[in-house]
């Protein structure tokens, strides 16, 4: 379980002080998946942070299995908007990479490496560079690193921004189609309504900067079959919409 108990962070600068951050309160079952929604500078990004352990001074008290944030005792997996991938390494060695470096291994098991690239459809570029490989590619070489960790906690920062409409919708399919067989506690943070509600179980909209959490919802329509052309999906997105609209324009 993820809990977030009266977050609050600000920021020095020039002597004048802002709020980042402002009374976040959030929790997450074990294997939940959560989507955060908010306008640039609400601090989205800074909550991720915290999260993944690179930023350690806040008020209030971020948890992971009941333990403070602790990258060192905790695996905490990350996927940036730019994938995160090394250049000078080739598929197989930055699927790896984070497990060696978690583990301090020179190696990792073949048979989970081989399992992942099969199920994310990556079979005979295990040899390729990241260069040699399109978007939707990319993003699958860093999903299954990331799998590969199985992390008690994985971040994604605006992972499939980058992609255009089509190849977005099927690395979204990718990525649920290993979650359950994973079912790894994810936070994802989106500017696409759409993804919010494909990809995410709870729901969380952020205000506009200090961020706080204008609305949690509890989805009722992740997981369901052929959800994209259901009509109740179309008007949950436009009541989302409506939503945010109203809230960023206070």
């Amino acid at each position: 379980m993820i809990q977030i108990h009266d977050l609050n962070i600000s920021y020095q600068s020039e002597e004048v002080g802002y709020e980042v951050l402002k009374n976040i309160n959030l929790e997450l079952a074990a294997g939940e998946t959560c989507a955060i929604i908010g306008p640039s500078g609400c601090g989205k990004s800074t909550l991720l942070k915290i999260l993944a352990g690179i930023i350690t001074r806040f008020d209030g008290s971020v948890l992971i299995k009941g333990q403070p944030v602790n990258p060192k005792q905790q695996i905490i997996g990350f996927i940036p908007q730019n994938y995160g991938l090394l250049p000078w390494k080739n598929i197989a060695e930055n699927i790896c990479l984070g497990i060696k470096i978690k583990n301090k291994r020179q190696s990792c098991d073949e048979d989970k490496l081989s399992g992942l690239v099969q199920l994310l459809g990556l079979s005979g570029l295990e040899k390729r560079y990241p260069g040699e490989l399109s978007g939707g590619q990319q993003q699958r070489v860093a999903l299954a690193r990331a799998f590969l960790l199985h992390p008690d906690l994985l971040l994604m920062d605006e992972p499939f921004s980058a992609l255009d409409a089509m190849t977005r919708e099927e690395i979204q399919n990718v990525f649920l189609d290993v979650w359950r067989k994973h079912s790894v506690s994810t936070i994802l943070v989106t500017h696409h309504v759409e993804e919010a509600v494909y990809l995410g179980r709870k729901i969380v909209i952020l205000s506009a900067a200090p961020g706080t959490v204008s609305k949690i919802i509890d989805n009722p329509l992740f997981g369901v079959e052929g959800i994209r052309n259901r009509q109740d999906f179309f008007q949950l997105c436009l009541e989302l919409r409506k939503t945010i609209k109203e809230d960023w324009s206070k």
